[in-house]
């Protein structure tokens, strides 16, 4: 896929630390692309992940989730987005998982994730964990994924 500058779709992200007092470990990156060179179909890309509070190092792991569920989409043609989101979540599992058993300060560090990829007008998504994906109709929002706990 090629880097674009703008999206398709209106977007907007934002990020609440909550409780105060309490770290931030929210992280999130939005991305959009064409397909190719000879397909200018239209693609977006909106990942958010939140380090689960109460464990060491949340914004370490959601932070490696974002970045590594980003580049495995924009490396991909888009051809299987189903199997390339699945694929890209476990491997962000794996380097969240490596990462927490070289590094002893990042043991038992954890995230929740959520992604959305839009190619064209279809609606492709993923989850893992509380965070959620919600449509919004008129003035009216929907949740699309399910709560994992």
């Amino acid at each position: 896929m090629i880097s674009v500058e703008r999206a398709h779709y209106p977007v907007f992200a934002s990020s609440d630390p909550g409780a105060s007092g309490k770290n931030n470990e929210d992280n999130y990156a939005v991305s959009s692309y064409i397909l190719s060179d000879s397909d200018p179909t239209p693609s977006m890309l909106a990942v958010v992940a939140d380090g689960v509070g109460g464990h060491q190092a949340g914004e370490v792991a959601s932070s490696i989730a974002v970045e590594m569920i980003s580049q495995l989409i924009a490396e991909s043609d888009a051809s299987h987005p189903l199997a390339t989101l699945e694929g890209a979540f476990h491997r962000a599992n794996q380097a969240i998982y490596s990462q927490a058993t070289i590094n002893p300060t990042n043991a038992g560090m954890s995230t929740t994730a959520a992604c959305v990829w839009i190619i064209g007008n279809q609606l492709y998504m993923a989850s893992m964990g509380a965070s959620r994906i919600y449509l919004k109709r008129g003035d009216r929002f929907y949740q699309l994924s399910i709560d994992h706990t």
